[in-house]
């Protein structure tokens, strides 16, 4: 369409870790680039829109105004802050602002609206452009006014990369040639529960790590070993179990771990069935196991780490499938997913995040896509479509 002096509201996710103003990590405000400079050769003044935090407090602490020096290094333009842009003044100085401008909004979520997804306040975000485009994957899983508000009242659609993360994840379950397997790790089984029943019956293999793994192994070994309590999960583990059989998923789960054994962080190894103490890592047979099942398949989707991978001497496990699997990316003998947060954050520990097909730049909006096939970006979406047509 034609963009030439017009205004495109951009929602992206600069939620980046900070340590006295300071940005740690950039790798999110990169994301954006490509869509940004696409719109700026088409002549459009962009308007960059985000949060910082979880707070509605106005701190100085979560201003966005820290980013710019940032944020003026990676795109390569002067950022114009604004800072009340609610206010009618401001809103015309914006519409004054010359083309090609990059222009950043303070935080989104100083307004308590942003959350409740007030549709006053969508309509009065949505008034500051002509076009509005998501590029904010990572938070399209929340139902705010600048996610699923604003769409509704100004021509919409998805940016590059969030395009990118949705095809990423579709490609995985309709990879038609090839076995497809699953790695599942992590502390905490309930926040799991619908990704594992819906992969079970959509893949070839799927390996259990983590906290998950030792509720699986308790409910197999009826509880013997102890290692994990699986209190009222218990129906929900006995359910993915048979539909894994009914659907014919290979099920994966550790045979051996690390496990602590004093306080002056001393570990040993110990099969699952024998063990009633404090597990922190899977051991080297159950690397070796995964090892071979990845080698017997086409593309692996990794979400959750499989160990403490933060403590040594807990990030072997993670660590040597994490390097096994880069390799085989590089090889060229294996597509690689990776589902973001902690995940993400372990492939950069170990330095095999430019290894991997994909790493995607979220972690709960990964995962909700990956158990609905939808989220309330995409919603908001398709009612942009119907009102205003596609853009």
């Amino acid at each position: 369409m034609e963009l030439s002096g017009k205004a495109v509201l951009v929602r992206v996710d600069f939620n980046v870790p900070m340590n006295g103003g300071v940005v740690m990590d950039d790798a999110r405000i990169r994301v954006p680039v490509a869509t940004v400079r696409d719109l700026q050769k088409k002549g459009a003044k962009v308007v960059l829109m985000s949060h910082l935090g979880k707070t509605s407090n106005k701190a100085k602490t979560r201003s966005l105004r820290q980013l710019i020096p940032a944020i003026e290094k990676i795109y390569g333009n002067s950022v114009r802050f604004v800072e009340d842009y609610l206010s009618e003044n401001t809103r015309s100085s914006m519409k004054e602002a010359p083309q090609d401008s990059l222009i950043l909004l303070e935080n989104l979520r100083f307004y308590s609206q942003e959350e409740t997804c007030d549709l006053d306040f969508a309509r009065k975000l949505a008034s500051l452009g002509d076009f509005f485009v998501n590029e904010a994957f990572s938070v399209s899983h929340r139902k705010h006014a600048s996610i699923f508000g604003i769409p509704q009242f100004l021509p919409s659609d998805l940016g590059k990369n969030f395009r990118k993360e949705i095809q990423n994840i579709e490609g995985f379950f309709n990879h038609a040639s090839g076995k497809r397997m699953a790695i599942i790790g992590g502390a905490k089984l309930p926040t799991k529960i619908k990704l594992l029943k819906r992969l079970v019956a959509k893949i070839d293999k799927l390996a259990l790590g983590g906290g998950i793994a030792g509720a699986f192994l308790s409910y197999l070994n009826d509880d013997s070993s102890e290692i994990f309590d699986l209190t009222e999960y218990e129906s929900d583990v006995k359910e993915i179990l048979d539909n894994a059989k009914r659907f014919g998923c290979e099920l994966i789960v550790p045979t051996d771990f690390s496990a602590l054994i004093s306080t002056k962080s001393d570990h040993a190894i110990m099969r699952s069935e024998n063990s009633n103490t404090t597990v922190f890592d899977i051991g080297p047979d159950s690397v070796k196991l995964l090892e071979d099942h990845i080698v017997a398949s086409d593309v692996v989707l990794w979400n959750g780490p499989v160990g403490l991978f933060e403590r040594s001497p807990f990030e072997f496990g993670t660590k040597a499938i994490a390097e096994f699997i880069a390799k085989r990316t590089q090889d060229h003998k294996l597509i690689s997913i990776i589902g973001g947060g902690d995940t993400g954050f372990a492939m950069k520990k170990f330095n095999v995040a430019d290894k991997m097909t994909c790493i995607s730049t979220a972690g709960g909006a990964f995962l909700n896509y990956v158990e609905n096939e939808d989220c309330p970006a995409l919603e908001a979406i398709r009612i942009s479509h119907s009102k205003f047509g596609r853009s």
